[in-house]
């Protein structure tokens, strides 16, 4: 009997749990998860609020011209606001799509808040579906 035969009469496909970087030194498919409208918590005070705000969009923005960027954003709960014209950063999306980062938001919280994106390259997908697209990433970054 064959090492990867144990459980099954056909041989399995064994996939590396930990790929930590690729042949350059970065790793290979990072994804970065962002859950609210602003960087870090909110103290319920003005200035942690403006200030977590001016963080998000700096941050954003920096994607417009960063040497490095994430293969995809996932925008869960409070971060799909984010998307919405209604929002501080919601000029920064142009750049960041037009890089052809992949940017995806969860159906649920879109069907929450009654709306859907303006622009047709992001992707809505059930929290199913981008909660396996985080399993599957070799590096996630919160903001």
């Amino acid at each position: 009997m064959e090492m990867n035969e144990f459980f099954t009469e056909v041989p399995t496909e064994t996939v590396p749990q930990i790929a930590l970087t690729a042949k350059e030194g970065r790793p290979r498919r990072v994804v970065l998860l962002i859950e609210g409208e602003i960087v870090g918590d909110n103290k319920g005070d003005e200035v942690s609020l403006e200030h977590g705000s001016d963080l998000m969009r700096h941050a954003l923005s920096s994607l417009k011209t960063a040497k490095t960027v994430p293969d995809e954003i996932i925008l869960l709960h409070d971060g799909v606001k984010l998307i919405l014209p209604e929002s501080e950063c919601y000029s920064c999306w142009k750049d960041i799509l037009d890089r052809e980062i992949v940017v995806k938001a969860c159906n649920e919280t879109l069907f929450y808040l009654g709306k859907i994106p303006e622009d047709p390259r992001i992707i809505c997908e059930d929290m199913a579906v981008l909660l396996q697209s985080l399993l599957n990433a070799d590096n996630v970054v919160r903001l």
